[in-house]
């Protein structure tokens, strides 16, 4: 009796709602083991995670069962799918007084150098000035740099107005793994990234307009402790390969602005160049290897009806 309830409610979630409540069940095991050393920091973590655990695991699912017009109107329903998207900033935030727990110094010094041995010189100081500080390509590379915040929605929203819910999931759990995978490495591997730190960089870039935005706005909401590996770019890629599956058209029109975007990471001194290489690899293998992996374990129908499209969906019913 007890698995047949258990299996009713497992049935009830979506992949969405199982990957969020699963990454807050790791970080909130993350900051247990640092409870002590955490204080009232750590506490106000557990509550955080905690709230969003259950939002995800009982609130969300909740809803599917609400006939009220508001709760079936569209609106309120894309809100209930893409709701991790709107925690990918408190999450990020939430990162750093992790990170500090378990390391106080950052491990920006190795990266750095990890960087010098692998390329030479000091990548994120000295691209721009070797690419010749020029005004309107300072300024593409931080609007590419900031063009991360629609070029990782356009496709999920896409695939679910377009009514492509068996894709649309399949994405957002993937994805999700990507950019989670991410926090956790961050949380666990804290680096300023070189604007921060490197104390032979002189800062973020002078240019113009779009560049002074892209300054204003990430010393607002920046946090140092999250540069390793990169989720702008792991985020990036993992949206951008789905895109030539799902999206070819898309695909070829973001091309120039998802190979920029990699590149301004390094650039605009957000990033080290060994971030940007972690943060690719970290796509790939969470789109080719541990997301589909998990994906068909856990969730073996909605596998199943992903691969043979004629099928109906019930995933989003």
């Amino acid at each position: 009796m007890l698995n047949d309830h258990l299996k009713h409610y497992y049935n009830r979630l979506t992949p969405i709602d199982i990957l969020v409540s699963a990454y807050c069940a790791v970080m909130l095991f993350l900051v247990s083991l640092r409870i002590r050393e955490g204080g009232w920091t750590a506490a106000a973590l557990m509550l955080n995670f905690s709230a969003v655990l259950v939002f995800a695991a009982v609130i969300a699912p909740m809803t599917d069962r609400i006939e009220h017009p508001l709760a079936r109107n569209p609106f309120t329903r894309w809100i209930r799918y893409v709701y991790p998207m709107f925690l990918l900033g408190p999450f990020f935030r939430w990162i750093y007084p992790i990170g500090r727990m378990y390391f106080p110094v950052p491990f920006d010094g190795w990266l750095l150098r990890a960087d010098i041995a692998i390329f030479g010189f000091n990548v994120a100081k000295e691209l721009a000035h070797r690419w010749g500080d020029r005004y309107w390509l300072t300024e593409w590379m931080n609007f590419s740099y900031l063009s991360y915040y629609w070029v990782t929605l356009y496709l999920p929203m896409y695939l679910y107005f377009s009514k492509r819910h068996r894709e649309f999931m399949y994405v957002m759990f993937n994805a999700g793994i990507v950019i989670y995978a991410c926090f956790i490495c961050q949380a666990l591997f804290p680096a300023q990234g070189p604007v921060h730190y490197d104390p032979v960089a002189t800062g973020y870039l002078e240019a113009g307009p779009v560049t002074w935005f892209a300054r204003e706005f990430l010393i607002r909401a920046d946090i140092p402790g999250g540069a390793m590996p990169s989720g702008h770019i792991a985020g990036t890629v993992a949206i951008f390969i789905y895109a030539w599956r799902y999206a070819r058209k898309a695909f070829w029109a973001t091309s120039p602005i998802v190979v920029s975007l990699c590149i301004s990471t390094v650039y605009g001194r957000y990033h080290y160049a060994v971030d940007g290489i972690a943060g690719i690899l970290t796509a790939l293998i969470g789109v080719y290897v541990i997301g589909p992996w998990l994906y068909a374990r856990l969730f073996p129908r909605l596998n199943q009806e992903l691969e043979e499209p004629d099928n109906a969906s019930t995933v989003m019913a």
